[in-house]
């Protein structure tokens, strides 16, 4: 990947200017630009959108970042961080995903996932304390900024069970009213748009997913409700069957 300083050097060549003239534009010394194209030196961070808007280009695209290169990184990222939270593994995510931030900040895909990671962790009381504001902060980042409406439907679910386990109920009612509805959804809808084996694959996720959610209901109702150990038994009986069925048929 082209380096900073790299890229600076050549995209002033390509506007035939000298570095006397970006430092005039930029309002900097011509020692600071020229320390910036040897690499010996970096210009602040608030500093780059004003240099990527003199050279008409984006922050990133200025930083040297290919956008398929990125998506790469980012898809890896979540994917293997992801797979951690969902085995209870939740300090080593959230390290790579600050990482990944430092990288990519504001990335919403990024934000939700350490979101995510935050309230997966925050079944430790004083964990939970200690990073409340972050995980309120991370949300009104995502509602602010981002136009990914999965991203910001998966951070209002999170808000909304994080002030559910903080007793915030006023707070936590709020979100709800702006939580989807099943129904609506675009995994219900998109089967009637589907033909042959589109159709069935889409099906097959539907059934996965109905599952493992029907799964979840069951071990919530034994562990809430008042049941005798014969009741319990027999949930725990058609709990294991319907894994069962999830992974013979449908995984």
């Amino acid at each position: 990947m082209i380096t900073f300083y790299e890229k600076l050097k050549m995209l002033r060549k390509s506007k035939n200017i000298t570095q006397e003239q970006l430092a005039g534009y930029l309002d900097v010394s011509p020692q600071a630009v020229s320390r910036w194209e040897c690499g010996t030196a970096c210009p602040d961070i608030s500093m780059l959108p004003q240099i990527a808007a003199f050279f008409d280009i984006t922050v990133d695209e200025l930083l040297g970042v290919d956008e398929q290169e990125k998506q790469r990184e980012i898809d890896a990222i979540v994917s293997e961080t992801s797979a951690q939270i969902d085995r209870n593994i939740t300090e080593q995510p959230i390290r790579v995903l600050r990482e990944g931030l430092s990288r990519y900040p504001n990335n919403d895909r990024l934000l939700c996932t350490l979101m995510y990671a935050l309230y997966a962790a925050s079944e430790d009381e004083d964990f939970c304390k200690a990073h409340d504001a972050e995980i309120i902060s991370i949300a009104d980042r995502i509602f602010t900024y981002s136009q990914n409406s999965k991203c910001r439907d998966e951070a209002r679910r999170l808000l909304f069970r994080h002030y559910c386990d903080t007793d915030r109920i006023p707070e936590a009612r709020i979100i709800a009213e702006e939580l989807p509805e099943i129904e609506t959804c675009y995994e219900r809808n998109i089967y009637w748009m589907l033909d042959g084996e589109e159709r069935l694959s889409c099906l097959t996720d539907r059934i996965a997913d109905d599952l493992r959610a029907l799964t979840w209901d069951i071990w919530a109702y034994s562990v809430h409700a008042d049941l005798s150990t014969e009741e319990k038994a027999r949930l725990e009986m058609l709990y294991q069957k319907i894994e069962c069925m999830v992974k013979e048929k449908f995984a």
